[in-house]
């Protein structure tokens, strides 16, 4: 043998570093990295960035974004020693990626200007150059939260996630009992009788609304669980999300099989879904004398009769139809290369592909695909949670929403700064119990006893020593 280390143990090395560069603990820098995250959460997962535009068009989302980076920027100047660690680290190399991918397709567009014909409104069009520069900008956003977390030895941040869990659902909720509270109801990406609140778009505060909650369990008991995640499923189920529904109902199951919910759930949950069912025809006759809802209400029957019947006869599942078609006909054009960056967002149909994947797939070609799966092996990876089944939901998030949403990379910051956080994987992000809680999933199945002496480190370790 050589001494020299193995290619597995190099990449190994290179692709987790995390766990073996521990920042210096600074109280005063880490109380301020502690709030920066906090607010960053709230900024992005509440939406404040557009939703201050619709309110003042003086005030353009680029503003917000330019704050945040202007907060954490002292933190990526006072943890440079660790930034060489963070760039290796899986989430920044797959970010640096899709930079990079972004790039080379802005630069290839003139000699590549036929690869969407007959697909495409305007190949050279300046403002798909300006949508294709806006999406790289938000990757650099969510890098540098990701830089931040991965230097926070402490997730007191996370307590903001927990009261987004209780004011979002809220806000939601009240904005389906008032509309037009938050915003006047004709205003663009609006749904008549769907409540967002703050995100303007039903399906967007649906899936933001599954982030926060998720996010919240990180730092609340088990008792309080049960409480947050049904107050964001009455949520969701105004904003009539179809696949937001269904999310929150694999989330809820997910979390009880994998004990990150207590059993007990499981009888309440199914009290307030036979609630739900027996009071469906009541809600129905609410919803059609609602005045407000006058014109609007034909859609969301249609989309709550979608769970007793199965049919997608509704405007939104033909439209939905149309486009994946249209998607999946762009990727046969230009399978290996794709379309071409933000291709998908200057067609001559009126919306994208609804699809997360199958944008991937026309935009970047078999680039995108990989991008995505690469991406989705990221999270499943992730030490985020010190409970395995709080990862899995999210996992499981992802990749089911990736079916019905195709702006994660876009306008929907809240899915690349989710990534960012649980996609890190140095140990000491994640609460104490890490270790233990993943125990059982390994072949090493240790006993409670062990799994406590596992946790307390080396101060045990020592202990145990003759």
């Amino acid at each position: 043998m050589s001494g020299k280390p193995s290619l597995v143990h190099v990449f190994r090395t290179r692709s987790a570093p995390a766990a073996r560069v521990r920042p210096e603990r600074s109280s005063g820098l880490l109380l301020y990295q502690c709030a920066v995250l906090g607010l960053a959460l709230c900024a992005i997962h509440g939406n404040a960035a557009i939703y201050l535009y619709t309110q003042d068009a003086s005030l353009p989302p680029k503003y917000v974004y330019f704050l945040l980076v202007l907060l954490m920027a002292p933190v990526l100047w006072a943890r440079r020693g660790a930034l060489v660690a963070y760039l290796l680290s899986p989430f920044a190399l797959w970010a640096g990626a899709l930079v990079v991918l972004n790039l080379v397709h802005l630069a290839a567009w003139p000699a590549g200007a036929d690869a969407g014909a007959g697909y495409l409104v305007n190949q050279g069009d300046s403002l798909r150059a300006a949508l294709v520069l806006t999406r790289i900008q938000y990757i650099l956003v969510a890098l540098m939260l990701g830089f931040v977390v991965f230097v926070t030895p402490a997730r007191t941040y996370l307590y903001a996630a927990a009261v987004l869990a209780v004011l979002l659902p809220c806000a939601v909720l009240l904005d389906f009992a008032n509309p037009g509270l938050f915003y006047p109801p004709d205003i663009e990406g609006a749904v008549l009788g769907r409540a967002a609140a703050m995100f303007i778009n039903p399906t967007k505060a649906g899936e933001a609304l599954l982030h926060v909650c998720l996010l919240a369990c990180a730092v609340t008991g088990l008792r309080y669980r049960g409480p947050l995640l049904l107050l964001a499923g009455a949520a969701v189920l105004v904003t009539f999300s179809r696949s937001s529904i269904m999310a929150w109902g694999a989330v809820l199951a997910i979390m009880i099989v994998c004990r990150a919910l207590p059993r007990s759930m499981a009888v309440t949950a199914a009290c307030a879904v036979a609630a739900l069912v027996l009071g469906l025809g009541s809600f129905e006759s609410y919803l059609q004398s609602r005045s407000e809802f006058e014109g609007a209400a034909g859609n969301i029957l249609s989309r709550l009769d979608f769970f007793s019947s199965f049919s997608f006869d509704d405007d939104s599942s033909e439209e939905r139809a149309g486009v994946i078609k249209a998607g999946w006909e762009l990727f046969l054009h230009n399978p290996v290369f794709g379309a071409g960056a933000g291709s998908t967002l200057f067609w001559w149909h009126r919306g994208g592909t609804h699809n997360q994947l199958l944008m991937l797939a026309a935009e970047y070609g078999l680039f995108g695909i990989g991008l995505w799966l690469w991406l989705l092996v990221i999270l499943w990876r992730g030490r985020f949670f010190a409970e395995r089944g709080l990862q899995l939901a999210m996992v499981f998030v992802f990749a089911w929403m990736s079916m019905f949403t195709h702006q994660m990379l876009d306008a929907n910051t809240y899915w690349l700064a989710t990534c960012a956080l649980v996609s890190t994987r140095a140990a000491w992000t994640a609460p104490g119990r890490a270790r233990q809680a993943r125990a059982p999933y390994r072949r090493a199945k240790w006993g409670r006893e062990a799994c406590r002496a596992a946790g307390a480190g080396e101060r045990v370790l020592e202990g145990a020593r003759p």
